[in-house]
This record gives structure tokens, sequence and C-alpha cells, in this order.
């Protein structure tokens, strides 16, 4: 080391995801014991989603770190969290590793082997995994902005004002904690598989890795319009008393015919059954009219039939 050069600590964050079993917790338990085993100084926190909603002054800290390693699961969820509280990574002095497909030894091997033994410290920072808090639970969707669109079809989606638009008239997603915990049907819809949920069970929403925006079909999202066909008011106002709000027992008078819409939108947004038997007239309008509204393109693709 040359005068007036000073020593890069390494730093290691550790994110417990303590609010969601998408981690099993022995596979997070081995591996921050296997990186505390080896003498690696470990910051280890509660939960990452939640720091990244509420813009937790660390995570500025963390990202001007050289060199950083984030213990976490996929990199595309870890890299947009930070992204979505301002404080983006360099993706040339951090490493990310991905609890949900690594093993615990493969992630302990690779952080000694950037550390270092010089850099190991006798004791760790932390003994035991951070334990969640009672509150809001850190569920929220995050754009991926090298893939959207700026089709506003998840804003249009949403009924509970999860997304707004910045000054430069790009979506956003400025109220975190207006979303609803376990629904993706945001998600569901984008066509362009922008939009993803760290704590959700499958990929890509979960922030796994997908094809680029150019290979993405279109026509892959569910189409709203299709969910949404039939009269759902109707279904309701035929329900007899004492039946559930939204039971999908469809009563004797009403004739056989498409699967009715709330189990659609169960079926294909995964929408929690908590949340659909949330939705109140107003919501199920506002659903509706989404429904009716035409796609773009859709004008371009009458024209060229009527042509």
């Amino acid at each position: 080391m040359t005068a007036g050069q000073t020593e890069k600590r390494p730093h290691v964050v550790f994110c417990s995801c303590a609010y969601y079993e998408t981690i099993p917790q022995a596979v997070k338990e081995q591996v921050f014991s296997s990186l505390c085993d080896a003498g690696i100084t470990v910051e280890a926190v509660a939960d990452l989603c939640g720091m990244a909603a509420n813009r937790h002054p660390r995570l500025g800290h963390w990202a001007q770190t050289d060199p950083l390693s984030i213990v976490a699961c996929f990199p595309r969820a870890v890299r947009w969290l930070f992204e979505a509280a301002g404080t983006p990574l360099n993706p040339q002095r951090t490493r990310l590793f991905n609890m949900r497909t690594q093993s615990p030894e493969e992630i302990a091997n690779a952080i000694l082997d950037l550390v270092g033994a010089t850099h190991a410290s006798p004791l760790p920072s932390v003994s035991t995994l951070p334990v969640k808090e009672e509150g809001w639970v850190p569920w929220f969707p995050v754009i991926d902005y090298d893939r959207c669109a700026n089709c506003k079809q998840c804003m249009n989606f949403c009924l509970f004002g999860v997304y707004g638009l910045s000054d430069e008239g790009c979506v956003e997603v400025q109220n975190p904690a207006g979303c609803k915990t376990n629904c993706p049907a945001c998600a569901r819809m984008c066509p362009a598989s922008a939009i993803i949920f760290p704590k959700y069970a499958d990929s890509p929403i979960n922030g796994d890795d997908v094809a680029p925006p150019a290979e993405v079909r279109q026509e892959s999202a569910p189409d709203l319009r299709s969910l949404l066909r039939g009269d759902v008011y109707d279904r309701i106002r035929r329900r007899e008393p004492g039946r559930k709000r939204f039971s999908t027992d469809a009563p004797d008078s009403v004739p056989a015919g498409p699967c009715p819409t709330i189990d659609a939108l169960r079926r294909d947004l995964d929408i929690p059954d908590d949340v659909l038997a949330s939705l109140s007239g107003a919501e199920l309008q506002r659903l509706r009219a989404q429904a009716r509204t035409p796609k773009a393109g859709d004008s371009d693709k009458k024209e060229s039939r009527n042509a």
C-alpha cells in the first residue's frame, strides 16, 4: 500500500427477510452461521424491502461502500430495491449473493475469498439474526426499469394507489404501504415482466432473470377484459341472502357460462381471497371500466381489419 492510500475494508450485509419464509429459516441460519464461523464481520438487517420502502439512510451508506457484498435474494430484486430507495448500487464494487438459489457453503466460500484472511474478525458483529417487528409487512412492487415500457397498465389496474407518475411522466411506486399483502396481480398484468415482488414464490415475479424485453411476447400477460367477462354485479345481486360476499358457488338462477369474474381474478392473477373479499363495489367498477378501455394498439388492429 502506497502513502496516501487507505485500506478498503470489505463490508457484508445480510438480509434476514424476517417477514417471509421464501428462504427457509434453516437456510438463513446456516448461511449466517457459516459467515460468522469464518470470522467474517456481518451487518445483519431484518428486511431490505422495508428499508428500501422507508428509504433508510443505511442503504445510501452501503451503496458507497467499496467493496460491498449483500447476501439476500435474487440480484435483480436487490438491485431495483436500492434503485427504488434512490441509492443505486455500483455493480463494479458490489457482489450480490442469492440464498434462494445458492448453497450456504457456496456463499460463505465466495465471500471468504473476497474478504481474505487479513480482514477476518475474531468475533462477528452480531450473533443472532434480527427478527421482525410488529406493524406493516413490507410487501410491495419494485419496477425493473431496464424492462419497463411505461405502458402504465400497472398503474391503471392497481386499485390501491400504489403507483403514480414521476415529474418526467414515468410510472413509479409512490405508496408501497398501500399494496395488499401477498397480492402480485399488477405483476401478472405487466406485458414486459418488469414488476418484481421480492417475497413472491414464483419466477420471474420474484426477481429471477427473464428474457430481454424484446423477446417478451406482449400477449403473454393476462387480458383484463377477458378476465372480467360477464356481469359480476349481476352475479352478486342474484346471490341468496346469507351467502358470502364473493362466494364462488353460482346460484341456481344464474345460467351456466364463463368462469365467474372473481374466480378468474383469483386463478389468473393470483389475487388472495382476503384481498378479493375487501374490494368495494367502486373498486370492482373501476376494474370493469379498465377492462372496457381499449389496449394500446387495439385501434390500429381494428383499422387494419377494416382496410
